[in-house]
């Protein structure tokens, strides 16, 4: 029946032909033919229809277990009949139709989307309808399977029957059958629509119909269209873009600056560095040229790589070609910068846009700057985002961020920068604490010492008074000459006589700072002088500095203990450690170790225990001079703090190596005077 009405469209005046209405001719009318004989008849159709370049060998009919029809002799999987009833012709004869049907998807289709097993099932039906005689119904059941299992492989929910008298949801399940209805004009705009957006599945959707139900041979639109739809976040690849390349080198379809572009574009969002070098290698050579976009593109690709010198240094020289950087690029590119640590090139780069006249710079560029600056203590960046942005305004810091601020500004010894922290912290009613007047200290030390002695005033008087370790920046910045304790006590004497008291803690810092200069002498009149400066007198940690400098004046020690006495001023375990250390060293025998025992009892009746410094030395020294007060340092049996006991036979022997080698040495001495 087939070829009949085939012979009499084409050929009218043929003997044997039927007239066909002029209304049908144009209809494209496909039945499954099981006539042997009709095999001459099809291949007079097929070189009516088919090029002679685009042939294909037939099979052998030796081979074939069946009926041969039109679909044996379609010259490229790509021309499929156009109506619904296509699915039934390719699926007769065997699978032969599924044959040509698997071309079509494994070379349009990534593997990755159709499930192998779906074209062995299209197979199995066709063969369950012939025996059946009921092909439609099974084929439109094979054909509803294979699209849920295409649409579940695609990631995509699988379309389900409405209930009765429900209108069913709108969704890209729908896209499929909907694109049969629209014309080539309309599915081309539509497609080059979602290849901008990066549609995966839609793109996939619309070739699939254009090539399979439309009969379209493949093209650089599709091809363009497929490398665009890698540009997906979630189903795109670089492994999928070079087996495209692959395909477009197979048909000999060479690739344009769109395609190019495309590539690009895809590998800004899936970063592939060889691939990358490799397009823009081509690029070179075929003396073709990036747009602007273009080369953000590969920007964006060298920062997802990394490759943060490489895209410095590229847009650098796009600058140079007078192509226009975007401000999204160069917010980018600070982010990274800031990240990776190097806040001197997101610096350089900020600044080059403050100087330039943008005024669009994102907020959130400025506040990551400072916050990742001003986190690593580095200034220079921290102290530029601060002034253009915080003293003018347009950012509020929070607390934590004001801290990191004024750390940094300690740090490099900027006290304005740190005095503008405190104004802003002070203007949200925030009570500054501890933290905050130490680092205020530390960022006068290198240029204004005497307003440094003055904020340890400041703090006496806020009800936050100094403690020791609120003078180690000025130990350290007096420590680093012999005569800044002279002129900081200068500066005592005069803020003392405008302000009156000073706290003690920064007159016990000039005493250290004598002590570790060698000067103890000083720091002896220093403290006798202490009153005039300090009227409410010397406390614990005053005596505490003062026995660090009596290791070998255990007379000025005895002195001091008896001082702290009548003065009704208490130690505490430092007091306790340091008068143990002075006497270890003033020791010799036995007997003058003494000293050292009792005010170990002592310490142990307070409930404290000397650091473990202390503690051996006088276990060495007990052990030199004999003393079998030794093993009381041992840890007790019921968890009482002491030495291990290892640790005891530790020094035991080493003090034993010592005497023998003492021995030795003052028996060669002997040898040699006679």
């Amino acid at each position: 029946m087939f070829l009949d009405t085939a012979t009499a469209i084409r050929h009218p005046d043929k003997k044997g032909a039927r007239s066909i209405p002029a209304h049908n001719r144009n209809t494209d009318i496909h039945a499954p033919s099981h006539a042997a004989n009709g095999l001459q008849n099809a291949k007079e159709l097929q070189n009516a229809r088919i090029p002679p370049s685009l042939k294909r060998k037939p099979p052998d009919p030796e081979h074939h277990h069946g009926a041969l029809d039109d679909a044996d002799y379609c010259a490229t999987p790509f021309e499929k009949p156009t109506t619904d009833s296509h699915i039934s012709d390719h699926t007769s004869n065997n699978g032969q139709g599924a044959n040509g049907l698997q071309d079509v998807f494994h070379k349009w289709i990534p593997s990755s989307l159709i499930h192998r097993s779906l074209l062995s099932r299209l197979k199995k039906a066709s063969d369950t309808s012939d025996k059946n005689g009921d092909q439609g119904s099974s084929v439109d059941r094979v054909r509803l399977s294979t699209q849920e299992e295409f649409r579940r492989y695609a990631d995509l929910p699988v379309s389900k029957s409405p209930k009765p008298g429900t209108r069913p949801a709108t969704s890209k399940a729908h896209h499929v059958s909907g694109d049969r209805d629209l014309t080539k004009e309309v599915l081309y705009e539509e497609l080059r629509k979602v290849g901008t957006t990066g549609d995966y599945i839609r793109t996939y959707e619309i070739l699939t119909t254009l090539i399979k139900d439309r009969g379209e041979r493949p093209n650089r639109r599709h091809y363009q269209a497929l490398l665009l739809a890698n540009t997906n976040a979630q189903h795109g690849s670089p492994a999928e873009v070079a087996g495209v390349l692959q395909q477009m080198q197979d048909e000999g379809i060479a690739l344009d600056s769109a395609a190019y572009h495309a590539i690009i574009k895809v590998l800004s969002i899936h970063p592939d560095y060889l691939l990358r070098r490799q397009i823009l290698e081509e690029l070179r050579q075929r003396w073709f040229s990036l747009s602007g976009e273009g080369w953000q593109d590969v920007i964006v690709g060298m920062l997802r790589d990394k490759q943060l010198e490489v895209a410095v240094e590229t847009i650098q020289n796009v600058q140079q070609e007078g192509i226009r950087i975007q401000s999204w690029l160069y917010d980018l590119l600070i982010f990274n910068l800031c990240d990776a640590g190097e806040y001197d090139e997101a610096l350089s780069i900020l600044q080059f846009r403050v100087d330039n006249g943008e005024q669009l710079i994102s907020g959130n560029v400025w506040h990551h700057l400072l916050d990742t600056a001003s986190s690593a203590f580095h200034h220079a960046p921290t102290l530029f985002a601060w002034h253009k942005r915080v003293e003018r305004s347009y950012l509020n810091p929070s607390s934590g961020l004001c801290l990191n601020v004024l750390n940094t500004a300690a740090r490099h010894g900027d006290f304005r920068l740190a005095t503008d922290v405190i104004r802003v912290l002070g203007n949200r009613n925030q009570n500054l604490q501890l933290h905050h007047y130490e680092a205020l200290v530390e960022s006068y030390l290198p240029s204004d010492l005497r307003t440094a002695f003055n904020v340890l005033t400041l703090m006496t008087s806020s009800g936050i008074p100094p403690t020791e370790s609120s003078t180690r920046a000025i130990f350290l910045h007096l420590s680093q000459s012999p005569s800044l304790p002279e002129t900081s006590l200068a500066i005592l004497r005069e803020l003392s006589e405008q302000q009156g008291a000073i706290p003690a803690e920064a007159v016990n810092v000039v005493i250290e700072s004598y002590i570790y200069h060698g000067q103890f002498h000083k720091a002896l009149e220093l403290y006798k002088t202490l009153h005039t400066l300090c009227p409410s007198g010397p406390v614990t940690s005053t005596f505490n500095t003062l026995f660090r400098g009596c290791r070998t004046r255990k007379d000025v020690a005895m002195f001091l203990t008896s001082e702290m006495v009548a003065m009704k001023i208490l130690p505490n375990a430092l007091t306790y450690d340091r008068l143990i250390i002075v006497c270890v060293e003033a020791s010799s025998t036995k007997e003058e170790l003494t000293d050292a025992w009792r005010y170990l009892d002592e310490m142990r009746g307070a409930g404290w225990w000397p650091r473990d410094g202390t503690t051996m030395a006088l276990a060495r020294k007990a052990f030199l001079v004999g003393d079998e007060r030794l093993w009381q340092l041992e840890k007790g049996p019921n968890g009482e703090v002491g030495l291990d006991r290892v640790l005891l036979k530790k020094v035991v022997d080493e003090g034993r190596m010592a005497k023998d080698g003492m021995i030795r040495k003052i028996g060669r001495y002997q040898n040699d005077v006679e």
